[in-house]
């Protein structure tokens, strides 16, 4: 074996100060980053991607040499949130999902709008390509609503229009109340009506082409769906392919604020509101979980996952102001703590073309990125140490409370 496992490499990921990014709004003013993607376009594959709560979009080049030539595209996508965004497979383009109900498409090279996607009620809570095709992605709302989109087809007056369309993907039957017939309130403005957030579809995932994931705020099911079906004929009980029951013992906190494929596509990890992280085999009949990983906590639905590029490790958000990494075939070994952050860590991704780079946002209004230091033992000098803000710990197995 070689003489340094991977997972000590772990303990030298620092962040220094010049990865230390204030995430600026409409005004000047410092608001927390949402969403953070890097890119897998060739050549680009450094650059990540951030949006935030003003709808301003960043594109940080993470091997930039001087600082003057950190951020070389930012833009204000939306007036609203932007809650979600994801790369078009391989391509300098960019779609951003936004709290003002819409979804844009954007060429990054000359921050140009290419089309708007209209249809959701609500807030759009999640965006994802399948890594197979360019031009179909899907998208979930807190209307309870998962849409699908073609960039080649159904534009009309700039607007692209869902070719496909799962309502109620995540509702909940309430037991409590007598089913007795509820009278409509009158809506005077002729709008939609309001949406109760407990349908809320918190996070979708294409597996490949016609193969979504989702999962939602509360029904604690994570429904994997066949995109060769028309939904559209179910109305508000759509029948999935496949689910995924909740499998813990939580009675209440039944939420998944993200979902994530490892690069094969076999494992799905679900970052659940019950503090853990539950691991599912796409590939076997069985439905109940293959792995559970816990130490962080999950208090919120901005709380995302990712793995490292190999697949041997998972990163995570968690409310505690930490990010946390696990390795994958070892869920029982208790985590390590990237320190440094002063509020809840939500976004994150680990660069799938560089194991030695990680992002991170925070509600602390900042973007880091973690970097593995390789320099020999001597290198770290005193001032090295005073110029960093984030490193990582060892979490003490006592510290680790099973899953429930």
């Amino acid at each position: 074996s070689s003489p340094l496992p991977l997972q000590h490499l772990l303990d030298t990921y620092q962040c220094s100060q010049d990865d230390d990014h204030l995430s600026y709004g409409e005004t000047g003013m410092p608001v927390p980053p949402f969403g953070c993607t890097f890119s897998t376009a060739p050549n680009l594959e450094h650059v990540l991607a951030v949006a935030n709560e003003e709808g301003f979009v960043r594109l940080y080049d993470t091997e930039a040499q001087t600082t003057s030539k950190l951020i070389f595209k930012e833009w204000q996508a939306h007036s609203n949130a932007v809650f979600d965004l994801a790369w078009v497979p391989g391509e300098h383009r960019i779609v951003t999902a936004s709290g003002d109900q819409t979804a844009k498409v954007w060429d990054v090279r000359v921050g140009e709008l290419l089309g708007i996607c209209k249809g959701h009620q609500c807030s759009l809570k999640s965006v994802a390509f399948s890594k197979f095709e360019k031009a179909v992605f899907c998208t979930g709302g807190r209307d309870g609503n998962i849409m699908v989109w073609d960039t080649r087809c159904n534009k009309k007056d700039g607007f692209y229009r869902q070719v496909n369309q799962i309502s109620g993907a995540h509702n909940v039957v309430d037991k409590q109340t007598p089913s007795k017939p509820k009278k409509k309130r009158q809506n005077l403005r002729g709008l939609a009506p309001l949406v109760d957030f407990q349908q809320s579809v918190t996070v979708v995932l294409l597996q490949d082409e016609h193969t979504l994931i989702s999962a939602g705020a509360v029904d604690g099911v994570i429904k994997v769906w066949d995109l060769r079906k028309n939904y559209a004929a179910y109305r508000q009980d759509p029948v999935p392919f496949k689910s995924f029951c909740y499998p813990g013992t939580s009675t209440r906190k039944l939420g998944y604020s993200s979902l994530v494929l490892d690069s094969t596509g076999a494992n799905l990890f679900a970052n659940c509101t019950d503090d853990s992280i539950y691991m599912f085999n796409m590939t076997s009949l069985r439905t109940i979980p293959v792995a559970v990983f816990s130490g962080h906590q999950n208090s919120t639905f901005y709380i995302k996952s990712s793995t490292s590029p190999d697949d041997q490790f998972l990163v995570s958000g968690s409310s505690d102001c930490n990010a946390y990494i696990w390795k994958v075939s070892e869920p029982s070994l208790p985590p390590r703590i990237l320190l440094g952050h002063s509020q809840e860590v939500t976004s994150i991704a680990w660069c799938p073309s560089d194991f030695t780079k990680i992002a991170t946002c925070s509600d602390d209004n900042t973007v880091r990125i973690w970097r593995l230091q390789r320099r020999p033992e001597e290198e770290k000098s005193a001032f090295s140490k005073i110029n960093l803000v984030g490193w990582v710990i060892q979490k003490k197995p006592e510290e680790q409370r099973g899953a429930g």
